[in-house]
């Protein structure tokens, strides 16, 4: 019985393959352009219903890559969908 792989020329090829792979991710790392996008931090305040509401949202979204800042924004996308007449039923039903 004898060990598979421990024999200099399979080292080599080992070693070829590895160096391929690693040369290859390099490469693909350099195509990456970095975010052309500016993101400022802002400060609101919320109340804690709202705060757990989006956080319920960010779960049951179900997206990998949800957050906090993407249900916000898909809400405000949202918004701008209605006309001025829905928008301004929409925030007046949260005033009162």
């Amino acid at each position: 019985m004898t060990l598979k792989g421990l024999k200099k020329s399979d080292q080599t090829t080992n070693q070829i393959s590895i160096d391929d792979f690693i040369k290859g991710a390099s490469n693909r790392v350099k195509e990456i352009e970095p975010s052309q996008q500016k993101y400022k931090r802002f400060t609101f305040s919320l109340t804690e219903d709202i705060n757990k509401e989006i956080d319920d949202l960010v779960i049951n979204c179900r997206v990998a890559k949800a957050n906090r800042s993407l249900i916000l924004k898909a809400a405000l996308h949202q918004l701008t969908l209605l006309s001025p007449d829905e928008l301004q039923q929409v925030v007046s039903k949260e005033i009162k």
